[in-house]
């Protein structure tokens, strides 16, 4: 075996381990539930905040209840510095799909991103633009979630 010969084979290794698939969408643009739009509906005061997980799933991706877990902790972080709805909401999804869907797991990293603010509207609780999100069809089984710091 020559140098260049083990050389070309690191090379093919690398990139097929760089070539997994991954499944992207987002939000968009910061958008505020209809609710909790228009003037005096909120408080001027809003306070950025940042929520970024990493989920490993088993055998399907459901994107809407991972953003709803998101969210949630998100919305506690608000709540514990006296805010009680999120506005300007945007989130990010990236999922890792596995070679072998049978016995690996999706990687799959959330972003959500909202200021807090008050109101004496309720929160909805409930993640905006689902009509964006990509799932992985099946039934999905939460193996780990990571939180990450922003």
């Amino acid at each position: 075996m020559t140098v260049s010969t083990v050389t070309n084979a690191f090379v093919k290794l690398r990139r097929s381990t760089s070539k997994a698939e991954s499944i992207d969408s987002t939000s968009g643009g910061p958008q505020t539930h209809p609710l909790l739009q228009g003037e005096g509906a909120t408080s001027k005061r809003k306070i950025p905040l940042v929520q970024n997980d990493i989920f490993f799933c088993r055998d399907a991706v459901d994107v809407p209840k991972l953003l709803r877990g998101s969210r949630a902790s998100l919305f506690e972080r608000a709540e514990n510095i006296g805010a009680n709805v999120l506005v300007d909401e945007s989130w990010e999804c990236s999922i890792r799909v596995p070679r072998d869907r049978r016995h690996g797991s999706f990687k799959v990293q959330v972003r959500y991103h909202a200021s807090a603010s008050r109101s004496s509207h309720p929160d909805p609780k409930k993640p905006v633009a689902l009509d964006r999100v990509q799932n992985v069809s099946g039934l999905m089984t939460i193996v780990d979630r990571e939180e990450l710091s922003p």
